[in-house]
């Protein structure tokens, strides 16, 4: 969002690689080509009223530019929408959820087909992040954490959150909703001299022509978006399976416990659990008493609640492989040792000495960092109790 470059940029010329145009040319080609594009009278009539059939509080205005992106979605990305439409029923009734407590338009959800075709991975190359495209210092403004264990801008919950903010924090300066989308692509600085330029007229359509070129084509794209993801059987186009279960359940977290530990206890998929929380940085979550975690698990018939309760308080009998940080601090678990710090030595040497992870000893240890001292007295939770040869 805010002139960042994101994968909305892609999304946006995906579809003008197809529909090709310009304000410059649209003036020149005259009312004839115009016709041409658009289609005859009857479709377009048919367009503007599905258009206004689905339309709620944001007016989804139909228009050559609407078309344009309508005729590129429907022909050389069907594929693309096919895939998005199976995403949106995981993540779409997530939106509509926070958009309703919210008192957001529920149509906003569709900026997030736009901004990262919703996918919480999308990373743009200037480092816009997650489904709704947050750079980090906004990321930080709307009260998204980011630091060495999550990226809440990867998080569906919460960076939409944090998009409802956005969007109703310049809808309040604009008091028009296609000026808060627009205002999400650009920035409401560039919104401000349009704006100025228009003649102090507070309507998208006014100012377009004084916006970025991608702001031109954003808000046309987010109506053809609208329009694609509600009349899709009308264009043949059939929603895929999303490739993750997406009945889940959430449970609270209270203790430091490894994805490992959580999905073999459970009898559940560990790269079920890795999609379904984009957020974590690491295979771990970082719950404790204090500041407990959400987790998303996918529900399935192998699920076992009853094994995956013991392993979130530290009374899980099977054997780990992996991260012990599921073990409690006072060594209830797994034998422990305490290791010497020796001079030159780091705490990534200790772990590796130990066939565990940096993580697991700053957490056992509550280290804030990962910096040790020559002499510094470092315990060690581990099945493993001797030093790896």
């Amino acid at each position: 969002m805010m002139r960042k470059t994101t994968a909305s940029a892609l999304f946006l010329l995906a579809g003008m690689i197809t529909i090709s145009f310009s304000s410059a040319s649209m003036a020149a080609t005259g009312s004839k080509q115009l016709s041409q594009t658009t289609g005859n009278t009857t479709d377009s009539l048919n367009y503007k009223q599905s258009l206004q059939i689905i339309q709620n509080k944001i007016p989804l205005t139909y228009n050559e530019y609407v078309q344009r992106f309508i005729d590129s979605y429907t022909t050389s990305q069907k594929a693309r929408f096919s895939k998005m439409l199976g995403l949106s029923k995981y993540y779409f009734p997530i939106y509509e959820k926070v958009f309703k407590e919210r008192n957001v338009p529920e149509e906003l959800k569709y900026i997030s087909v736009i901004e990262s075709s919703l996918n919480p991975d999308a990373v743009s190359r200037v480092g816009a992040t997650g489904p709704w495209q947050f750079m980090y210092g906004t990321g930080k403004i709307y009260g998204l954490t980011i630091d060495d264990w999550v990226d809440e801008r990867k998080d569906p919950v919460k960076a939409c959150n944090a998009a409802a903010s956005y969007f109703l924090d310049s809808y309040f300066l604009y008091d028009d909703w296609l000026l808060a989308i627009a205002s999400y692509n650009c920035g409401r600085n560039n919104i401000k001299w349009a704006i100025a330029k228009a003649g102090g007229k507070k309507d998208f359509w006014a100012i377009r022509e004084y916006l970025p070129v991608e702001t031109r084509n954003y808000v046309p794209a987010f109506i053809a978006t609208a329009y694609v993801m509600t009349n899709y059987w009308k264009h043949s186009i059939n929603p895929s399976e999303p490739d993750f279960n997406i009945n889940t359940d959430v449970i609270t977290v209270n203790a430091a416990v490894s994805l490992k530990d959580i999905a073999r206890a459970a009898n559940i998929s560990e790269e079920e659990l890795s999609i379904l929380n984009p957020s974590l940085k690491k295979p771990i979550i970082n719950g404790s008493v204090k500041d407990p975690k959400n987790l998303i698990i996918p529900v399935t018939k192998q699920l076992s609640y009853n094994t995956l309760y013991e392993v979130l308080n530290g009374a899980w009998d099977g054997k780990t492989s992996v991260m012990n940080a599921s073990y409690s601090a006072d060594g209830s678990r797994g034998g422990q040792i305490s290791h010497k710090v020796k001079p030159g030595e780091t705490l990534l040497d200790v772990a590796n000495q130990y066939g565990t992870e940096v993580q697991d000893i700053k957490v056992w240890n509550n280290l804030k960092t990962s910096a040790v001292v020559p002499g510094q007295v470092i315990k060690i939770l581990s099945p493993r109790s001797l030093p790896l040869l």
